[in-house]
């Protein structure tokens, strides 16, 4: 028999703890001086404390543990209780990651609306100047701009001067948009293309920072300016490609830069 003392070394739980256990009847010793008062544990007795130890450990309730104690007297039912429980833990599990890959993609759109927020200047008005540019026009899905691109820049040879740009004729999204590219050039050019002079005018603009597919949100901000200075619209708009993909290297899409003019009356 060990006592209390030696019972909590062996054990390593406290001798508070043991008085504790054998209050809730999950650790009971196995004498009690009836005199003294002083209690004594068995080799039975450890092993309980194993079991609770081990319980403990794996995730369950002194509540649990005490019901465990109570029924169980094989390992056949403790192996049972523990497949149980797995499956308790491994459905949790599945509800957490649910509920984390839910928390990744709240996060995730928030940083992607921040970024959006970062990544665009200040709107401001300012005037077009008349240039003289190097154009062509075509009718098809926006993602065509690149294959107009290279016959501008041929076109132009060395008398280019300036970013390329899309002007936009119709005045909302459309699948076959109606477009035209053009090229500023220092001097007119010999071509099978349009050589003229694109006179300007007063707009609406700022530069959008970020992939193509995220313009609609600079765009939102350039509408809700006009509106709340009742400025109407009017078109062709104008996306000027400060900086996006090379005719060989795509770059990071991240990192493009599109300045967005929107005339107005």
């Amino acid at each position: 028999m060990y006592s209390i003392g030696e019972f909590s070394k062996i054990t390593q739980m406290t001798v508070k703890t043991l008085r504790f256990y054998h209050e809730k009847g999950i650790i009971e010793p196995s004498y009690v001086n009836p005199d003294s008062g002083y209690r004594y544990y068995s080799e039975r007795d450890l092993e309980v404390a194993k079991v609770v130890n081990t319980l403990k450990t794996l995730g369950f309730y002194l509540e649990e543990i005490q019901g465990i104690l109570s029924e169980v007297d094989s390992d056949s039912e403790l192996i049972e209780i523990l497949q149980k429980k797995k499956t308790d833990v491994e459905r949790k599990i599945s509800g957490l990651r649910k509920l984390t890959s839910s928390i990744d993609l709240i996060l995730r759109k928030e940083l992607e609306d921040k970024h959006m927020k970062d990544n665009t200047t200040e709107i401001s008005i300012t005037t077009l100047d008349d240039c003289l540019v190097v154009s062509t026009r075509w009718k098809g899905p926006y993602s065509d701009t690149g294959k107009a691109m290279p016959a501008l820049y041929k076109a132009a040879g060395r008398h280019s001067c300036g970013p390329a740009f899309n002007l936009y004729y119709d005045g909302e999204h459309k699948e076959i948009a109606d477009v035209e590219s053009c090229l500023p050039v220092k001097k007119a050019v010999n071509s099978d293309l349009d050589c003229k002079t694109l006179y300007g005018g007063q707009c609406v603009s700022l530069i959008h920072i970020g992939p193509y597919d995220t313009l609609g949100e600079s765009y939102k901000k350039l509408f809700d300016y006009l509106n709340e200075h009742n400025l109407r619209p009017s078109l062709p708009t104008r996306e000027t490609y400060l900086k996006g993909p090379g005719m060989i290297f795509k770059g990071n899409p991240d990192n493009y830069q599109t300045e967005i003019h929107i005339p107005f009356e």
